[in-house]
């Protein structure tokens, strides 16, 4: 059975990730490389996701400081993933194609540190 926090993370990644991507293709036809505009994305996708899935699809009752150490760890390991994901993407597949697969498989990494760190708890 698939938990309720998953199907929330989901729209919140949904959503959010409509945003970043809008910013990612206008960085990357302004010519900047998709490598730097995936990192500059990854950021702003990185402070919308801690807020909204901490109240929301978390429901986190943790303090401030033991989440926000949890979850950057987790989005640290996601980070790593996102750059190799779209490094070896961007070989086969244009760049905005690349990122939309990207933010799939990035987002599984994630969510299933968040879990294994206990996020929220």
């Amino acid at each position: 059975m698939i938990s309720k926090s998953f199907y929330r993370y989901g729209l919140v990644g949904i959503l959010s990730n409509l945003v970043v991507y809008a910013v990612f293709v206008s960085l990357i036809r302004g010519a900047m490389s998709p490598v730097q505009a995936a990192a500059i994305c990854y950021g702003l996708g990185l402070t919308i996701s801690y807020f909204a899935n901490r109240r929301w699809s978390f429901e986190s009752t943790a303090s401030h400081r033991s989440d926000l150490l949890r979850f950057l760890l987790a989005y640290g390991v996601g980070l790593v993933a996102t750059l190799i994901f779209i490094s070896v993407l961007t070989l086969f597949l244009r760049p905005e194609i690349a990122q939309v697969i990207n933010i799939g498989l990035t987002a599984v990494v994630i969510y299933v540190g968040l879990r294994v760190l206990r996020f929220g708890h």
